[in-house]
């Protein structure tokens, strides 16, 4: 009897050692974005380059997540709520850990820019990163929180995201255009807005998993945008 009380609270140590895992690894995401907004909004590339930085942090911990999740599902044998959520802990680490390397994508786009953002394009810019990082944010919340109906949401929010990708899209194209000596610079925030538009489809996922780990039912296969199955790294 008492040896398996002692397996049962191994197990559940296990299960909160994951669930500290992933709200640590969730947390640096959010401190890379916040640094990549300070490296927009401040025109300020030294500071966004400390995102950069954490990337391996981002990684390490995706590994011992995922590691840690084996171990459980192969030795602990998991049911119901429990196997969802340890399942789902694997595909949202490898979300967190693309958004980390969008992030160190932005960071390194600005660090290369020969000349600063224009006003205009750094407020958009910064609004959608902003916007970003409240979903992230919102996401990581509804998983500690168990909260499918707060998951949900966010899927359906990130619409918002899309527009403005699309109209900022359209404004550096037509830029371009109009001012053909701006054309790297553009094509520079194209890189951009485009990496914080992946961002936010990959918080997207995560409410999925949220919402399928909490309630054990996954949403409609239609999207509420229309970049479900694209995911172009960009330099």
């Amino acid at each position: 009897m008492r040896q398996r009380q002692h397996i049962v609270q191994r197990y559940e140590d296990e299960l909160l050692h994951l669930r500290s895992l992933m709200e640590r690894m969730g947390g640096l995401v959010e401190h890379q974005l916040s640094l990549i907004l300070t490296g927009i909004t401040e025109n300020d590339a030294a500071t966004a380059l400390q995102a950069a930085r954490q990337d391996d942090m981002v990684d390490a911990l995706e590994h011992e997540i995922e590691t840690l999740a084996i171990r459980l599902l192969a030795l602990r044998g998991p049911m119901a709520a429990d196997l969802r959520e340890i399942v789902a802990c694997i595909p949202m680490t490898g979300a967190l850990e693309r958004m980390g390397d969008y992030a160190s994508s932005i960071a390194r786009r600005l660090s290369e820019m020969e000349q600063p953002i224009p006003r205009p394009a750094r407020l958009a810019l910064g609004e959608m990163g902003r916007l970003v990082l409240e979903h992230l944010r919102r996401v990581m919340d509804a998983l500690e929180r168990k909260d499918a109906s707060a998951a949900h949401a966010i899927w359906e929010a990130d619409q918002l995201v899309d527009q403005y990708c699309e109209a900022m899209t359209a404004d550096s194209l037509e830029q371009m255009t109009l001012n053909p000596h701006t054309i790297r610079l553009h094509i520079a925030l194209l890189f951009i807005i485009r990496n914080l538009e992946r961002i936010g489809d990959h918080t997207t996922n995560m409410a999925e998993r949220v919402v399928f780990m909490v309630t054990g039912s996954m949403l409609p296969p239609s999207r509420p945008h229309g970049h479900a199955g694209q995911d172009t790294a960009y330099p």
